[in-house]
């Protein structure tokens, strides 16, 4: 995604500042997989995506299981797939961009419902 795209969205995106922890599972070298959680906090919002700084590289495309915990304590369990990666000039953090699915067992009406009320 380039830095136009941006300004083609279709959702309108809110400024918040919000912790996340991201759940990925990874494949080791031997084959096995290892959990993972990352830590990380929210940019911008909007009910179909999320953009987070990050401190790991994540392959574009992957989808993985997101926990937005907002400092009022709602929490939403939330399933995306990360669309873009951009680095930035401090070394190994990025902007990642995210889309969130709809899916059952996620919080993601919960989720639309409040970031209409931001």
């Amino acid at each position: 995604m380039d830095h136009n795209d941006e300004n083609k969205r279709l959702v309108k995106r809110k400024t918040k500042r919000e912790d996340v922890l991201i759940e990925l599972t990874m494949q080791n070298s031997d084959g096995s997989y290892t959990d993972k959680i990352i830590r990380c906090e929210t940019v911008d919002l909007s009910k179909t995506g999320l953009k987070l700084y990050v401190s790991e590289s994540i392959p574009e495309g992957t989808v993985m299981d997101l926990c937005v915990r907002f400092s009022s304590g709602q929490e939403f369990f939330l399933t995306t797939e990360l669309r873009w990666l951009r680095p930035l000039v401090d070394d190994g953090w990025f902007f990642a961009g995210f889309e969130i699915y709809e899916g059952e067992n996620t919080d993601y009406q919960k989720w639309a419902d409040c970031v209409d009320t931001l």
